[in-house]
């Protein structure tokens, strides 16, 4: 659980908002009980033809249903499934995502691939890239399969070496802990793969398919040498964690870059993953400028405390978060939940953008067929308190604003979002109004080490970092003004 989006939500909705007119991903056809959860938000019931982005997720109840791509890719969920779509970047022709099958089961069927494209996805164990490929993936978390139907998939345990590639009528398994070798799978497998994952309720989408040429064993050899070249680059990113996890054992982890803001201030931002106590993580972000309006220490922190200390390897906290099954099982209760989280933003004139969450012992959701928290929200800004958001034991939500002319509750968000909007200098803006007359505008801005602003569609390029600007009435002609290392988040959420 995250509750820091009414504050945060900026840094992971920009990539498929502002780079491109037309929709990356729309769900095309759905039955039975299915959700999302867009950039954060609470559940709600999914609807034919709704527009999907990076950070959203979907789940199914009793249902089924199918995403389409802008260049063509689809993917079918079946019934008790959980996907996180981790990274979303599509257009026709082109294709660069990743996503995380947490449980249950999918099929991609995905058209191939132009140059430099990639197309992902892991359980909690594995990892699958394709270039062009029909295949499926079920999880159970610590068990996975992987089927093909077509093409070739290139699969890698997430925490060693061993690769091996799929191919057409094959199938492969992660279990008891090691990555079985691929054999061929028997008609009823075959046709229960092609028949499984059908959806009913279609919509329509405008999407194109790119072409791939070449022989067979051209196609097969360029194929295998991108996929092993596309698993390189997945498992350097989830090496990261692997050695920061090591560093952890002895200390905490820390990451920090000296530069320039776009104003042209020096400063130093450093960010840390911390345990100030046995049952707290923390993840601090501290930027300190020495000169201009905002000269001093500004910061962006978090502050989870779980309901008991936590083990070593704080990554074992994340999987039993995210990805851990005894969620899903109401035989079982969660080893690790949260109690609070705090979140806080600040500059050096004592300003400060406030979130706090408290929530109570997980309850079996019947409906969800998942364990949730019942919880408390509230944020505000400068003391202010700008709304309030209950989940209680029922199950039911929710919000109230504080509009000082009469309170207003309801299911509904007590504040407006609006869409995202590029800047005249380069970055992009979202606004939130509340009841009372207030706002709080949200800036991001993709800078290099020189302070210069580079395209929003350079994100994927290295050296470069956020700048983060938050500006309300409360704070007169001052702002928050944040620099912020992108690899950090991936540490903790």
């Amino acid at each position: 659980m995250n509750k820091i989006t009414a504050v945060f939500s900026i840094l992971l909705v920009f990539l498929t908002s502002v780079l491109s007119a037309e929709p990356m991903l729309k769900i095309s056809a759905l039955s039975g009980e299915v959700d999302c959860s867009v950039a954060g938000a609470p559940w709600k019931a999914a609807v034919l033809n709704q527009e999907l982005n990076t950070s959203d997720k979907i789940r199914t109840g009793n249902g089924k249903a199918e995403l389409l791509f802008a260049e063509g890719t689809s993917l079918k969920l079946k019934e008790n499934s959980l996907l996180d779509l981790i990274n979303i970047q599509c257009a026709a022709q082109k294709q660069n995502s990743s996503l995380k099958l947490i449980l249950g089961a999918v099929k991609a069927k995905v058209t191939k691939l132009s140059a430099g494209g990639s197309f992902e996805v892991s359980s909690p164990k594995i990892i699958a890239a394709v270039k062009g490929t029909e295949f499926s993936m079920e999880t159970t978390g610590d068990i996975t399969e992987v089927r093909v139907l077509e093409g070739i998939v290139a699969v890698s345990e997430l925490l060693r070496e061993k690769e091996i590639f799929v191919r057409e009528n094959e199938r492969a398994g992660f279990r008891d802990g090691l990555l079985e070798n691929p054999r061929q799978m028997n008609p009823s497998e075959i046709q229960g793969v092609r028949e499984g994952y059908e959806v009913s309720q279609r919509g329509l989408f405008n999407a194109r398919s790119a072409g791939f040429g070449g022989s067979e064993t051209e196609k097969e050899a360029r194929e295998i040498r991108e996929l092993r070249s596309d698993l390189a680059e997945v498992k350097d990113r989830s090496n990261l964690e692997d050695k920061q996890d090591l560093l952890e054992r002895i200390s905490d982890v820390q990451l920090g870059k000296t530069t320039m803001d776009m104003h042209g201030y020096r400063l130093r931002t450093d960010n840390y993953v911390l345990r100030p106590q046995p049952d707290i993580l923390q993840l601090l972000n501290i930027t300190k400028r020495e000169g201009g309006p905002d000269a001093g220490i500004s910061s962006f922190e978090i502050n989870d405390t779980f309901n008991k200390n936590l083990p070593e390897n704080y990554m074992d906290v994340k999987i039993a978060l995210r990805n851990n099954s005894e969620w899903f099982d109401n035989t079982k209760f969660p080893s690790y939940y949260l109690k609070t989280e705090t979140a806080a933003i600040r500059n050096p004139h004592g300003d400060v953008i406030l979130n706090e969450v408290t929530l109570t012992l997980p309850l079996w959701n019947n409906t969800a067929s998942k364990y949730e928290q019942p919880f408390n929200e509230t944020f505000k800004i400068n003391s202010n308190l700008k709304w309030s958001h209950d989940y209680n034991a029922s199950f039911q939500e929710t919000y109230k604003d504080n509009n000082p002319l009469g309170g207003v509750t309801g299911t509904a968000l007590p504040y407006t979002v609006s869409k995202p909007v590029k800047t005249s200098d380069g970055g992009f803006l979202v606004k939130d109004t509340y009841a009372d007359g207030t706002y709080l505008e949200k800036y991001v801005y993709l800078i290099d080490e020189s302070g210069a602003v580079q395209p929003l569609s350079d994100i994927d390029k290295g050296n470069l970092v956020w700048e983060m600007i938050y500006k309300a009435p409360e704070f007169g002609t001052r702002s928050i003004d944040l620099i912020v290392i992108p690899a950090i988040f991936g540490e903790l959420f």
